[in-house]
């Protein structure tokens, strides 16, 4: 989908070729001509007459998107008069029908019986069914100026490439495209496939009613130009919904069949097809490098908001060169998977990372069942390095977090938050440890002596933090009893705890003053 949504938006693409020009059987021309021809299909003489009187203005080629594949029993001298004049016409094509596969075992069509398929390279070459349906005329048999006309959608039903060639037991059967291009010494893609590069919506390409140019070929004084085809591929098919030759397109939900052809015969011509990287590890390397570097950001500490603005920065930057991809060159990166892949990471660490904070602050706040009173052992430190500058807030807080969540169960880490003005400068630096014990006290508050074994961790990683960056460090700390049972008594106590830590930092660095 993103492919269809930035081809339909593009601001910058190739025009339609003007050397290609669509000659359509259109609704006017069906009603034009069914007064002296009949209704749909027209006798063949028809087409014959025409392509006679367009090979006076000498075309590089004519093309047919239309399907000669059964006789007319009842008007065989005008089956008789087209097969001559293609017979006589050297650059003149003709489509033929791939059937599915399924039916191949099914058909007498075999490989000698399909003028101008070639063997492919390095592989065996079976003389089995192929499902084709071939012309019924011996003049384009001959010719072999043939190749396939089929699209084949992609699994939402939308028609985004076309087909270059197929292989079949060994033999490879071109497409009509590929078989004009060859012809015509146009260099091919390698790929049995290729991505089309539209050249715009319905009607991009120069179109004239067929109607009007066959009366015009028939009249004494002829109004047209005498040149108006010549040097031009003229592409002779039809864009009257009552033949049913229409896909649906990233460009339209109803797009004729010969403007597809068309298409694909103008990216061939010019060489600008679009090409997609088929190497997964490019695609691969790229989402694993937005993970890591996401986690890289989440995991030494840096800003939230930071981290929030360069990820989504980086998500709009690789949109953007998807856009430009498509818009200013013929190679189409498609970095949605690892757009996707990165947004899902970020989106889990960052759920992770508030429910973690969430949890942890909850943790203090716990509500004791209804009826039940007590308390619980809580130790509060503050540690305080000097200055910064060597070493980030972010940084700091994150090794602090892990060196003591390796050390002991149950720590909570936080730096104070900043505040405006001259608030900021009283909390300056400081970073907030406390330690909650899980078992609820129900009898009398004695002074522990666990506190100093928290508080010795503490110590511990503070002075591996400031120690390898020889910065100076202050740190106090305070234990007591946090109510459980009581949220307003449980926060003047918390409220104590943290004011008395912070009273009691000292002046010497990494001491404990309590």
């Amino acid at each position: 989908k993103t492919f269809d949504v930035i081809m339909k938006n593009r601001v910058l693409f190739h025009k339609a070729d003007p050397d290609i020009v669509i000659v359509d059987i259109d609704e006017a021309s069906l009603e034009a001509m069914a007064q002296e021809y009949g209704r749909w299909p027209w006798p063949r003489q028809v087409f014959a007459e025409f392509l006679e009187m367009l090979q006076e203005q000498q075309p590089s080629a004519v093309v047919f998107d239309i399907l000669f594949s059964d006789p007319d029993v009842f008007n065989k001298e005008s089956d008789s008069y087209f097969n001559d004049v293609v017979s006589e016409t050297g650059n003149a094509f003709f489509p033929m029908m791939r059937l599915s596969p399924t039916n191949d075992e099914l058909s007498q069509v075999t490989p000698s019986m399909i003028p101008g398929i070639e063997p492919v390279p390095g592989e065996p070459q079976e003389e089995k069914g192929i499902a084709l349906v071939l012309p019924a005329f011996t003049g384009i048999l001959e010719s072999g100026r043939m190749g396939t006309n089929n699209v084949y959608p992609d699994r939402d039903g939308i028609v985004r490439q076309y087909p270059i060639y197929r292989d079949h037991f060994g033999w490879r059967v071109p497409s009509l495209p590929a078989k004009l291009g060859e012809t015509l010494g146009w260099k091919l893609p390698n790929d049995s496939d290729v991505f089309l590069n539209w050249r715009g919506k319905f009607g991009a390409f120069r179109s004239v009613r067929f109607s009007d140019v066959f009366d015009d070929f028939l009249r004494r004084d002829q109004q047209r130009p005498p040149d108006e085809f010549t040097d031009k591929i003229v592409i002779i098919g039809s864009t009257a919904s009552a033949l049913f030759d229409t896909k649906p397109t990233p460009m339209e939900k109803i797009h004729p069949g010969v403007e597809i052809l068309a298409t694909a015969i103008g990216n061939i011509k010019n060489g600008d097809w679009i090409t997609q990287p088929k190497n997964p590890w490019l695609f691969t390397a790229l989402a694993l490098g937005l993970i890591w570097v996401t986690a890289l950001a989440f995991l030494t500490g840096v800003k939230r908001k930071a981290i929030d603005m360069v990820f989504a920065g980086s998500q709009v930057g690789l949109m953007a060169f998807t856009f430009a991809s498509l818009n200013l060159t013929t190679y189409y990166l498609d970095l949605t998977a690892p757009i996707t892949a990165g947004l899902i990471y970020f989106s889990l660490a960052r759920v992770y990372a508030y429910a973690e904070a969430t949890i942890m602050e909850k943790y203090v706040w716990l509500n004791v069942e209804e009826g039940v009173d007590g308390w619980q052992y809580a130790v509060v430190a503050v540690v305080q390095p000097e200055s910064l500058e060597k070493i980030s807030e972010g940084r700091f807080l994150t090794l602090l977090k892990r060196g003591l969540y390796g050390k002991k169960i149950g720590f909570t880490i936080e730096a104070f938050s900043r505040k405006p003005a001259g608030i900021e400068k009283a909390f300056q630096n400081m970073f907030l440890v406390y330690w909650v014990d899980n078992h609820v006290g129900t009898g009398p508050w004695q002074v522990e002596q666990s506190g100093e074994q928290t508080v010795s961790l503490v110590r511990e990683v503070s002075q591996s933090i400031c120690g390898e960056d020889k910065i100076g460090c202050k740190l106090g700390w305070c234990q007591g009893p946090l109510p459980y049972g009581d949220d307003k008594l449980r926060l003047e106590a918390w409220q104590k705890l943290v004011a008395r830590a912070m009273v009691n930092i000292t002046e010497q660095p990494i001491e404990i003053a309590s």
